[in-house]
């Protein structure tokens, strides 16, 4: 069993730990909406979604911080970790106004905007192959 100090722990690889990470946010996009269809209880479906979620953002925030700092140059490292913040800093400018959008439409288009939010982890996770394998050939 890992204690405090992280002895007797196994280190996933970090592109490992992204994937894991975006599956988790596809799984609680998925389940946003099933929520917002009736497929699950209102309440229940939405705290399984936002508990996902936060077991994904707990995975990602330190990995990507950690393989940003693993990658790059040691004189470009303030300038890769700001460029890693700015990519959610445009989550949050974009993300309120695109979420008003899509609930401000039908409901089947509503439902389906969360469905196809669960589709674009499959490109995260493509990159993220991508970049493993590129990495691992170097």
């Amino acid at each position: 069993m890992p204690t405090a100090d992280g002895a007797g722990a196994q280190a996933i690889p970090p592109y490992r730990a992204l994937m894991i990470a975006a599956l988790l946010w596809g799984l609680a996009f998925l389940l946003i909406g099933l929520t917002g269809r009736g497929s699950l209880p209102g309440v229940g479906g939405a705290g399984a979604a936002l508990a996902i979620a936060a077991i994904a953002i707990t995975i990602y925030t330190p990995t990507a911080s950690a393989l940003v700092v693993t990658l790059a140059p040691k004189a470009l490292r303030g300038v890769y970790l700001s460029v890693n913040s700015m990519g959610w800093a445009f989550g949050y400018f974009i993300g309120p106004p695109l979420g008003g959008w899509a609930l401000d439409q039908p409901r089947g288009m509503a439902d389906g905007f969360w469905l196809g939010a669960a589709g674009t982890v499959l490109v995260a996770i493509a990159i993220l192959h991508h970049l493993d394998r590129r990495l691992k050939s170097l």
